[in-house]
């Protein structure tokens, strides 16, 4: 599909997508691919924790409290005892005092809790929320979705969305997975369409049959002894029947290490 594709010649226009028409693309990116809809991962920080609460030392004993219960009692005799001092009328108000205005202190704590962090998704990595996608139309009724010039993802006519190779790299279980065996890497490499046989080689990867992935899904193509994706496809026939029948085209390459879509940074 990006075989020779150049974007001066291949693109006829590139604009801001209304926020309208950005939340329905969300919407479907989630549903054909639910990967995306899966919380982010994050390396747990202690700071995200709320500290555990930490027992109140009690109050040391004073000579002040001793002086002050002997003000009590001198205070109901004499008439010190009811001037300013500690030990008199004027003492047991003051002390009144301190405590109302330590009222209010004790309790601004409680139910005082940090704010819990909006959980995100793989899909808000790729693409937050703030950020506005751009979509690419070019010939051949292809569509380019990008952020800041990047290719994100592309669609051509209404079929399924798929993800750039750059993207599937970093999320390498974004989409499932068929292998092809050594000898079919360089013509995958060419732009060539995986056949049968290729997958169900001794090196060759398909799902098992209760994992079966039926026709017209995008797949993920990996080579044997390699790490990464070497190309994006579309399911010709399910994997049940690619095993079966094992032979004809099994995959259509889509988009492939080297091509054209992969050389471009942004557009």
């Amino acid at each position: 599909m990006f075989k020779n594709f150049t974007p001066k010649e291949h693109i006829a226009g590139n604009a801001p997508m209304k926020s309208s028409a950005q939340r329905q693309i969300r919407a479907k990116l989630l549903e054909q691919i639910p990967f995306l809809s899966q919380p982010a991962a994050f390396p747990s920080t202690s700071s995200s924790a709320a500290p555990a609460a930490q027992p109140t030392p009690a109050a040391p004993h004073s000579d002040d409290e001793d002086d002050e219960d002997s003000g009590k009692k001198k205070g109901k005799g004499g008439k010190k005892g009811k001037g300013a001092g500690p030990g008199g009328k004027g003492g047991k108000k003051s002390k009144k005092h301190d405590v109302e205005e330590e009222a209010p202190a004790a309790g601004a704590d409680e139910g005082a809790t940090p704010a819990a962090d909006e959980e995100l998704t793989v899909l808000d990595l790729i693409w937050p929320k703030k950020e506005t996608l751009s979509l690419i139309k070019c010939r051949e009724h292809i569509s380019i979705y990008a952020v800041h010039g990047e290719p994100l993802f592309f669609q051509h006519f209404d079929g399924p969305f798929y993800p750039t190779l750059k993207i599937l790299h970093r999320f390498p279980d974004m989409l499932p997975r068929v292998g092809v065996d050594r000898g079919a890497i360089k013509f995958v490499l060419s732009g060539a369409n995986i056949m049968c046989p290729g997958m169900t080689s001794a090196t060759g990867y398909l799902p098992p049959s209760s994992a079966n992935i039926p026709k017209g899904k995008p797949v993920a193509v990996h080579a044997y002894g390699k790490e990464n994706a070497l190309a994006i496809g579309l399911l010709a026939m399910s994997t049940d029947e690619i095993r079966e029948i094992n032979k004809n085209i099994g995959v259509e390459n889509i988009t492939f290490l080297g091509d054209d879509l992969w050389k471009i940074e942004k557009l």
